[in-house]
């Protein structure tokens, strides 16, 4: 696989897909006005698209050509809120089946964890 298209969704949101091998993936978002809560803090739904992005874009590198997959859990635990305005995310397929994949992604900012993902 010589490149990994981004979502038309990721795009809209900023996120790029910076390097990928078979199973893993990391992603990246310089953090805008419209990514915030009224509170000034990263909005917990965009953290949750972030991770989600970047687990789509890992099963991408291991499933089979011409198949497709969708999200069917999502699980988010929010450690700490960024405190700069890049945020970097990595994803690893840790089990790939026939039907389903489990994938486990951090989302980090100044090499700090902000929230911990996982995704099947």
């Amino acid at each position: 696989m010589d490149n990994l298209p981004i979502s038309p969704f990721a795009a809209f949101l900023g996120i790029s897909i910076d390097e990928f091998s078979r199973g893993k993936v990391l992603c990246s978002v310089d953090l805008c006005d419209h990514h915030v809560n009224n509170g000034g803090r990263v909005h917990g739904g965009f953290l949750a698209s972030l991770a989600d992005t970047a687990a789509g874009a890992a099963v991408r590198t291991v499933r089979p050509s011409g198949t497709l997959t969708a999200t069917v859990d999502l699980s988010i635990s929010f450690i700490r809120p960024p405190t700069s305005n890049r945020l970097k995310a990595i994803a690893e397929v840790i089990y790939a089946g026939k039907r389903l994949y489990r994938v486990e992604i951090g989302i980090f900012c100044n090499e700090k964890m902000v929230a911990k993902t996982s995704a099947t």
